[in-house]
């Protein structure tokens, strides 16, 4: 099956970002932050990255213009003030970033997508860009803080317990309604990450975060 992974560097050095992605012998990082600069880690700025890794063997790309959860375009954004991850997801230039990363794949490199934080469950990296992956039948591997990897499916089942605790506590009476499915819950709980991480306008956040 084709396979992606994701990471985020968090505040840590940057050889133990490199740790990390050679115990799973990740040889290309696809940076999907949109601004990929930070004040408080530099060792994560584009250029001092891209330097980095390439001395290591490793290939990276920064791509938030296609992959970061800063958007320009207004219409991509909720009455709420937050980008839609659906609504951007099906625009031209998310799924041309889409297609390179495949072609890149193609020619047998091994990707991670990598943004800010540590836990993919609270990043667009995963919630956003390789829920598309998985959409369309990649084996998505997040790599964790201490080098192990969690499915999508089991990112998933956070998702559902983060959110809807009790959905199991049905009644047979509920079941025969046609409580909702899981498929549907999931669904769901992707939405209100969304609403939960997704940039916002009005946000006063820093510029590294996404």
């Amino acid at each position: 099956m084709k396979e992606i992974y994701t990471i985020g560097h968090s505040n840590y050095p940057v050889e133990f970002l490199l740790k990390r992605l050679n115990i799973h012998k990740v040889n290309c990082l696809i940076d999907v932050r949109s601004t990929p600069y930070s004040k408080y880690t530099p060792q994560y700025n584009a250029p001092n990255l891209k330097k980095y890794l390439n001395s290591m063997g490793i290939y990276y790309m920064h791509m938030g213009e296609e992959l970061g959860a800063r958007q320009l375009d207004e219409n991509l954004y909720s009455s709420e003030g937050y980008l839609d991850f659906n609504k951007f997801s099906r625009t031209d230039l998310f799924q041309r970033g889409i297609e390179r990363v495949k072609d890149g794949m193609k020619k047998d490199f091994k990707v991670a997508l990598m943004c800010t934080e540590k836990d993919p469950i609270d990043c667009h990296r995963n919630i956003l860009v390789a829920r598309e992956f998985y959409k369309q039948g990649y084996n998505v591997k997040n790599i964790l803080i201490n080098s192990k990897i969690e499915s999508q499916s089991e990112l998933e089942q956070r998702l559902l317990e983060m959110y809807f605790p009790n959905r199991l506590q049905s009644s047979i009476f509920e079941l025969i309604e046609g409580t909702e499915d899981e498929k549907v819950l999931i669904d769901k709980a992707y939405k209100r990450r969304n609403s939960e991480i997704g940039y916002k306008l009005s946000s006063n956040r820093d510029e590294e975060e996404e």
